[in-house]
């Protein structure tokens, strides 16, 4: 039983690896759209922000909830951002142990391929002697 251990942690591994990258896409990918999002504020906000002079009060309680809105959504990229980067390293190192087990699996079965190969060299020189008796 022991030597099925390397192969289920790197089957673990590989699941874990593939849970990691899908979480790393969906984290890409609402990062990206918080990007978009906050670009368009920040293009709503200018247009608000040029047309104050002639708008007057209104128009600067608008620019403030779009610049509030704003900083909240930067604040959330930034947190996605580190989130990002966890996942990445975690992703690395998933990969890097995912890479030693599998080298670890190989040397596991060229041993048991060489004990197979010396076991029956002996089972064959066995056979020979008590023929040749």
């Amino acid at each position: 039983a022991g030597r099925f251990e390397p192969a289920e942690r790197l089957r673990k591994l590989q699941r874990e690896s593939a849970e990691g990258r899908v979480r790393l896409e969906r984290l890409l990918e609402e990062v990206s759209d918080l990007r978009a999002e906050n670009e368009a504020l920040r293009g709503a906000r200018d247009a608000l922000e040029a047309s104050q002079a002639r708008r007057g009060g209104e128009d600067k309680a608008a620019a403030w909830l779009a610049r509030t809105e704003r900083e909240s959504l930067e604040r959330r990229i930034a947190h996605l951002g580190s989130q990002l980067d966890e996942a990445r390293l975690s992703n690395q190192r998933l990969h890097e142990a995912h890479l030693r087990l599998e080298a670890e699996v190989r040397e596991r079965r060229a041993a048991v391929d060489d004990a197979q190969h010396a076991l029956a060299s002996e089972q064959a020189a066995a056979e020979a002697r008590s023929a040749d008796a």
